[in-house]
């Protein structure tokens, strides 16, 4: 699969995907959650634009959750080798050539450009992009580029905005970044037409991708954790896990698997207002909570600790897993 037919089927490509599905989807995340699948239109082109904490992560989250054939963006410098392109090609991710890869660079992107009319015109495709542009371990959202605007009004221009794309705001959110057997959860925000900015557009591109850009913005906001406060950014993260099982007990929130993200954003946008409107409070709170944590380092125990409910089927499931993998673990111990 080249980049002339990266959005046609392929079978190689689905085959391994059934593979990197399962392995995502069963074997390294213990639940895979989905919240507001309906805010995903049955039809019509679709740019995803899920938040980015977590690197390549962020695009197994959407590959092996979203049932259309997705075409990722990537930065072009990662596409400088010819072996590499390829393998990032049949991985259906296209380059984005940027002011710094050089001003000759950036007339490629009239071949990418007419690429992602062709993603967004198949009904069986979906574009992703992710709009922070790069990625970072904390949870919060950063300014969004604007590419993913650029690019939806750019497509819309060239089809005299009879395509109506929507852009779907997205919410990836990990219980832990890196563990294995964690809880993952994506959460679909509603579609936002590109047409609603037509007439802005028209008058003041510029502006309109910025009106376009600062509502995707509190749209995906409202999907995450987003600790806003720099200087308090420790305490609220700790606070949100000790008492998001306390929190959502209590306001009867149903179903393991959906209770703990609203939780924990109850806890999070609470104590936000806390630091916002009485500073006195949210400091001798911080002193209290520092000092619980050096009480747990001095006595050896590092980190939050919650008790959580496990259950035999659990236990089981776990077993058979490790059982499936061990060959591959001792092939790994025996050769290396």
């Amino acid at each position: 699969m080249g980049i002339n037919n990266i959005e046609k089927y392929s079978f190689s490509y689905s085959l391994a995907k059934h593979i990197v599905d399962f392995w995502h989807n069963k074997v390294f995340y213990r639940e895979v959650t989905l919240l507001n699948t309906q805010n995903i239109p049955d039809e019509g082109p679709l740019i995803f634009t899920p938040n980015h904490q977590n690197a390549l992560m962020d695009a197994l989250a959407m590959l092996c959750t979203v049932d259309r054939r997705l075409v990722f963006m990537a930065r072009s410098d990662i596409f400088k080798k010819p072996v590499i392109a390829s393998i990032l090609y049949f991985m259906r991710i296209l380059p984005i050539y940027r002011i710094r890869d050089g001003y000759e660079s950036l007339k490629k992107n009239e071949e990418i450009f007419q690429k992602t009319i062709d993603v967004l015109t198949d009904k069986n495709c979906a574009l992703v992009i992710l709009p922070e542009g790069n990625h970072s371990g904390i949870r919060r959202l950063r300014p969004l580029k604007k590419g993913f605007a650029r690019i939806a009004f750019q497509t819309e221009e060239a089809n005299n905005f009879s395509l109506d794309i929507k852009i779907i705001p997205v919410g990836i959110y990990y219980d832990d970044y890196e563990a294995f057997r964690s809880r993952l959860i994506i959460n679909f925000g509603k579609p936002i037409s590109v047409n609603k900015y037509y007439d802005q557009y028209r008058e003041a591109p510029a502006i309109a991708i910025n009106l376009l850009k600062n509502e995707l913005s509190e749209h995906i906001k409202s999907l995450i954790i987003n600790i806003e406060t720099e200087k308090y950014y420790d305490l609220i993260n700790t606070l949100r896990r000790l008492y998001e099982e306390r929190l959502a007990e209590r306001l009867q929130i149903s179903g393991q698997k959906k209770k703990s993200l609203p939780a924990q954003q109850l806890i999070v946008n609470g104590l936000q207002k806390v630091v916002d409107t009485e500073p006195g409070k949210i400091d001798l709170l911080d002193q209290k909570v520092h000092q619980y944590l050096k009480n747990l380092k001095e006595i050896k125990l590092n980190g939050v600790y919650r008790i959580e409910k496990t259950s035999l089927g659990k236990i089981l499931s776990l077993f058979c897993l490790l059982v499936l993998f061990f060959p591959v673990y001792l092939y790994g111990v025996v050769n290396n």
